[in-house]
């Protein structure tokens, strides 16, 4: 909507007439996309909802995904280091031995501490199948980012188009930019 508050306006009947026209247009125009009122803010609270679900969704795949990631880092570091620990237990000079691939054992040992902690069983242990589920899980999530941020650009094009309505029909002032601006601390999108 054009602000017809200015003194630019005020001082001339041809561009108040101009700005007049011009804001019926653009009510007219959200009107006839809206429905009526009562559905644009119906299509406002359905998308904020949307975004929100996606939002809280977006995060806890974020956790999962950060969750997976170290047990697939300690599953590769389990059997990469594996052999060094079988070598070592069948070793006949097992200090020897222990001094010489410390490391590797060490490794071995803390990789499988933390693989048990999280729950994995070592038998059995396919890392190919933890990497298919980090790469689907990563997949959903850019799916869901791309949805949050799509139900965010729809969100402030239908506040415009309400802001508008409610302006031309003077049911409330112009809009406070402070309320407009969503959080941006939170957005998922990295």
């Amino acid at each position: 909507m054009i602000d017809t508050s200015d003194e630019k306006f005020q001082n001339s009947p041809g561009l108040q007439r101009w700005a007049a026209v011009e804001n019926l247009k653009i009510s007219a125009q959200a009107y006839n996309e809206a429905g009526s009122i009562k559905e644009l803010e119906q299509k406002i609270a359905t998308t904020a909802a949307t975004r929100k679900e996606a939002k809280q969704t977006v995060r806890k795949l974020e956790n999962r995904i950060k969750d997976l990631a170290e047990i697939i880092k300690y599953a590769e570091q389990y059997k990469a280091n594996k052999a060094y620990h079988t070598a070592y237990k069948k070793s006949k000079n097992p200090d020897a031995y222990f001094r010489k691939h410390e490391s590797q054992i060490i490794l071995y040992g803390g990789a499988r501490r933390m693989l048990e902690q999280a729950g994995i069983p070592l038998k059995g242990l396919n890392i190919d199948k933890l990497k298919a589920e980090y790469q689907e899980l990563t997949a959903q999530k850019k799916e869901l980012t791309t949805t949050y941020k799509n139900c965010e650009k729809e969100l402030k094009s239908l506040n415009r188009k309400l802001e508008n309505l409610n302006q031309y029909l003077g049911r409330t002032e112009p809009p406070n930019k402070a309320q407009e601006q969503p959080d941006r601390d939170n957005n998922p999108s990295r």
